[in-house]
């Protein structure tokens, strides 16, 4: 199975004609960012990734006040993802503060999308939506069994403030739904430690590889043909800056690139 490095434009502001054929030198197999509703751009986009042979992984934002309202954003947000040539998607869908019940008929909305335009939907475990914690997810994987995850489990330690030690079971049955992996070590007060490199984080790395390799197994053992794993490092506000000169700790591209090269290694 491949390991398919897929490189975030979060904190990216040159243009694509500018970082695309860096990031492909660099190893990566595609970019995941939003789809432009700009119908040029989409063409401009779509051309620029086919001339660097790279994928593209769209992300998609529900909004609106209504069940319905979300819905209706990802439909068009997906029409625009799948004619950049979205491989996949990556979802913050519906929201935290809700009824079970709404976050249902969301979740049954999107798999009728799925079935709609032929492509996947990986509900990304993220603050502030529908996959927030481990317990909330572990009820809507029991009742949808075709439901696929973006799996970003540093949301998971700032909400349970530990690293649960307790949540292995859920972690599991995340990993046998995961379709993409979003890499970013966080920790039990924010979703992103100040750099994975240093020894005082020896144990957030250590847990955050530990539920990587369970999802890297997992689809393995589905036979799929690849996993794509994104390691997503934010800009400012989610980087520390020093406060005497707020500026970054670390260059943020050199966290990446290490995360990046660190998840080769895992999965060599």
């Amino acid at each position: 199975m491949r390991v398919d490095m897929i490189r975030s434009l979060w904190g990216v502001d040159a243009p694509l004609e500018v970082v695309l054929p860096v990031f492909a030198n660099l190893g990566y197999r595609g970019i995941e960012v939003g789809a432009p509703f700009d119908r040029a751009e989409q063409l401009s986009m779509r051309r620029l990734l086919d001339e660097h042979r790279l994928d593209y992984i769209a992300q998609v934002f529900s909004s609106g006040e209504t069940v319905r309202d979300h819905l209706d954003s990802v439909r068009l947000q997906l029409e625009n993802a799948i004619a950049c040539g979205a491989r996949q998607v990556t979802l913050h869908g519906w929201r935290d503060a809700s009824h079970f019940d709404d976050g249902c008929r969301f979740v049954e909305g999107i798999l009728q999308l799925e079935q709609t335009y032929g492509i996947r939907c990986g509900h990304e475990t993220h603050r502030g939506r529908l996959l927030f914690n481990p317990w909330t997810t572990a009820a809507y994987l029991a009742r949808y069994p075709d439901m696929y995850i973006c799996a970003d489990l540093s949301h998971w330690a700032v909400v349970a403030e530990r690293l649960i030690p307790d949540c292995e079971e859920i972690i599991n049955q995340v990993a046998a739904r995961t379709i993409h992996l979003h890499a970013r070590v966080g920790h039990s007060q924010g979703p992103q430690v100040i750099d994975p490199r240093l020894a005082r984080y020896t144990q957030e790395v250590s847990a955050h590889e530990h539920w990587w390799r369970l999802i890297y197994l997992a689809n393995q053992a589905r036979n799929e043909v690849a996993l794509t794993v994104t390691p997503e490092y934010g800009p400012p506000p989610y980087q520390a800056l020093d406060p005497h000169t707020n500026e970054p700790y670390q260059p943020l591209a050199d966290i990446i690139e290490w995360q990046h090269q660190r998840i080769r290694e895992l999965f060599a």
